[in-house]
């Protein structure tokens, strides 16, 4: 029979228990939420002598192409366009497309209003996951002139444009009419909402949605989308974030302080090594509060 010091001690131990997993289970969903849901606005500053028409704001986005973007938002400052996602690995936003925003207008239907735009994606970690590097893009001009050969850089607002033939030209990005390229993408916000801001006469939409459709190969209909495998710094294999919500549903956390940094965040291994280096953690804990353990449950528990 088990004395009454150690049945308080077991007492006390379920209850750290459960209240630590309960947190982490917090944590872990509230990461996992789409924030879709959360209002979002973009506003649109018509062109002026020295400035493109350009959107400046923030909207959630889930595809580009068969690019499936976890959590992710496409951020709008002007004529540059970063799309932000969460690898599977990582917890925060990274960078992982950047571009530039080509043209930018507003189409007013009744009581809805489209903001349609052309970007062309130039770098970011999943750039090479929209096609090859050697892919040809293909420019139509607003003088009529089509032009083959790969755009090299962004230069304020112009492209350093190198043809098939002859040497590199500056392309400015009033001059283009369309960039059909597998980097190049047409997007569209449809807003519901909208109004003027009197101080510079930009218009404000709210925007909870976007949708990209390619310019290159339209006719082809992308296949489910899938999640590129990530190359950022601390994505290397270890417990992806489906996975941690599973242990911590599992009640395999015992104490987040001081566990949380051995099998999550320090293990560089796989998940069964990490598994056991938490079931190790767990035995311990549970032979200090005086509750029987299995010799061999810390290296070959499941």
């Amino acid at each position: 029979m088990m004395s009454g010091t150690n049945i308080s001690r077991n007492k006390t131990t379920f209850r750290r228990r459960g209240i630590t997993t309960a947190l982490l289970t917090v944590l872990v969903t509230f990461n996992c939420l789409d924030l879709a849901a959360v209002a979002n606005s973009v506003t649109y500053s018509a062109p002026s002598d020295n400035q493109n028409a350009n959107f400046t704001g923030e909207v959630p986005v889930k595809q580009i192409g068969s690019l499936l973007l976890p959590k992710a938002v496409v951020q709008f400052k002007n004529t540059e366009v970063n799309v932000l996602a969460v690898p599977d690995w990582l917890f925060d936003r990274s960078v992982v497309l950047s571009g530039a925003l080509v043209k930018a207008q507003v189409d007013v239907q009744g009581k809805s209003s489209n903001l349609r735009g052309l970007v062309y994606f130039i770098e970011g970690q999943w750039l090479s996951n929209l096609s090859s590097t050697n892919a040809i893009d293909v420019i139509d001009t607003v003088s009529g002139d089509r032009l083959r050969g790969r755009i090299r850089s962004r230069l304020d607002n112009a492209f350093a444009f190198k043809p098939e033939t002859g040497p590199i030209q500056k392309l400015s990005f009033s001059d283009i009419k369309n960039i059909n390229s597998p980097r190049a993408y047409v997007f569209t916000i449809t807003s519901d909402s909208s109004k003027v801001i009197p101080t510079d006469s930009s218009i404000e939409f709210d925007a909870n949605t976007i949708a990209f459709s390619p310019t290159f190969g339209r006719a082809y209909v992308a296949k489910i989308a899938k999640l590129p495998k990530s190359t950022l710094a601390g994505t290397e294999s270890g417990i992806s974030n489906s996975q941690i919500a599973l242990l911590t549903a599992g009640n395999v956390i015992v104490d987040l302080a001081p566990a949380i940094a051995i099998p999550l965040a320090l293990n560089s291994h796989n998940t069964s090594a990490a598994q056991q280096q938490i079931n190790l953690f767990v035995s311990e804990q549970s032979r200090a509060a005086g509750i029987p353990v299995p010799l061999n449950y810390s290296t070959h528990a499941p």
